[in-house]
């Protein structure tokens, strides 16, 4: 039997079910990496308010919940689905939430309320933060020291303002978790 090799139809593939799958799968990475940032445990599901603008990508968001909430580790039942900003402020729990851009139009906020224990990842943060600024303080010490920047080369120069500015980045993050877990404290006590 003899017949021709298939030809690739190029209206065979459906652009926005790729779109909308690249979403989700944004959307998990989104939840997975802020589980990780905050050190929750990986077995712990929480709830979760997924701001999508989109009114289709709603739509698949809403019909894949089972599939978001097995592979992001989320709660089911406390899984909120909303179209804007102001739902999304009526939906989500009080005590202040994580809040992630996934991308345009598609916004995951988890709430941070009971997820971990506030004074060990002030703790946490607080020994993180010291360690950067050690760090920082020893890569400014170098760039400002004249006989360092005299003998090394223009390359290692750079590598070490690199270092310096990547170090600076994560300082910045490091102090912005750390405000924001602290106004979550002060909620809390309120």
């Amino acid at each position: 039997m003899q017949a021709r090799w298939p030809a690739h139809a190029a209206d065979a593939v459906d652009s926005s079910a790729l779109t909308h799958f690249d979403s989700l799968k944004e959307l998990v990475r989104g939840v997975r990496n802020a589980r990780t940032e905050y050190g929750l445990e990986q077995a712990r599901k929480v709830a979760a308010v997924l701001v999508v603008s989109d009114s289709d990508l709603r739509q698949v968001v809403q019909q894949e919940i089972p599939v978001i909430c097995l592979l992001a580790k989320l709660e089911p039942s406390k899984v909120s689905v909303v179209a804007t900003a102001a739902e999304a402020a009526a939906a989500a729990p009080p005590g202040g939430s994580v809040s992630v851009l996934v991308n345009e139009g598609l916004q995951l906020l988890l709430p941070l309320a009971g997820l971990f224990d506030v004074d060990k990842e002030l703790a946490r943060l607080a020994k993180q933060k010291t360690k950067v600024e050690k760090e920082l303080g020893g890569i400014m010490g170098r760039l400002n020291n004249p006989k360092f920047v005299e003998k090394a080369s223009a390359e290692y120069i750079a590598e070490v303002r690199s270092q310096a500015a990547d170090a600076q980045d994560r300082l910045s993050s490091i102090e912005a978790k750390l405000k924001q877990v602290q106004e979550l404290q002060a909620s809390s006590q309120q």
